[in-house]
């Protein structure tokens, strides 16, 4: 991360708080903290990250895979999120070092738009969540003032970057928002800041056909709302329209 970089994401902390993990209600659906989770390190040859996506922890498990000697090929993950820098930055080393994810609780945010999609294989397990609300190239955002002329620099680049990113893993961008398009924004804003809604997510097929291949469900099913039926409502499922049709850098600067 450059200093320039650095320097907007501290200026911006509390205007990321909806894009890194959309609101503190995604605790209820992990049905914990990530922070009394937390914990990245190699267990049984597999590579574990548990709590937020950042800076500090992606090297943490980069320089855990560098320093093992034989080389994990799965990352099992639970994280609620973190900043789209960091979530991209821990995606491309998922995808230049070909590795399988595995999502163990909950995998949302910039977890869902960047690290799950970046995998060879995905594996999910019966009772795994995912939960897509939004990322750089969202439409509505609200910043202060003082923040603006800041925050349009990063997510410039964020976007453009994000574009990129997509491409090279052969995943439509609308992957991220087109959950968005199917709700009033602002009544889905307000709603991420209750107990309503926290996102949506996508059935199988709709996952194949956004470029998210190599879908493994681990117990032969994968349905999490069955397993978890107090959290069910905080998660809308979408579905694609009927002439949906691929696309790839469908958003571009």
């Amino acid at each position: 991360m450059s200093i320039f970089h650095g320097r907007i994401v501290k200026n911006l902390v509390l205007v990321f708080t909806f894009l890194i993990v959309g609101c503190t209600s995604l605790k209820d659906v992990a049905e914990s903290s990530q922070n009394s989770e937390a914990f990245i390190g190699i267990e049984d040859g597999q590579l574990i990250y548990k709590g937020e996506i950042t800076e500090t922890s992606n090297n943490v498990i980069f320089s855990l895979f560098r320093a093992s000697e034989l080389k994990p090929n799965r990352l099992l993950i639970s994280s609620q999120g973190g900043e789209i820098g960091a979530g991209m930055d821990l995606g491309q080393w998922v995808k230049d070092n070909n590795l399988d994810v595995e999502v163990i609780r909950v995998c949302a945010s910039s977890c869902a738009n960047y690290v799950l999609p970046a995998a060879n294989t995905k594996y999910l397990r019966k009772d795994s969540v995912l939960i897509w609300h939004g990322s750089a190239w969202q439409s509505n955002w609200h910043v202060d003032k003082e923040h603006r002329e800041t925050f349009k620099t990063y997510i410039t680049l964020m976007r453009q970057r994000e574009t990129d990113f997509y491409a090279n893993i052969a995943v439509d961008n609308l992957l991220t928002t087109y959950g968005q398009s199917k709700f009033n924004f602002l009544d889905f804003t307000l709603s991420l800041f209750g107990k309503e809604t926290v996102g949506y997510d996508y059935s199988v097929a709709d996952m194949e056909k956004l470029g998210l291949v190599n879908i493994v469900l681990l117990d032969g099913e994968w349905n999490w709302r069955a397993y978890k039926p107090g959290k069910a409502n905080l998660v809308k499922r979408i579905k694609l329209d009927n002439d949906f049709k691929f696309e790839l850098r469908r958003f571009e600067i």
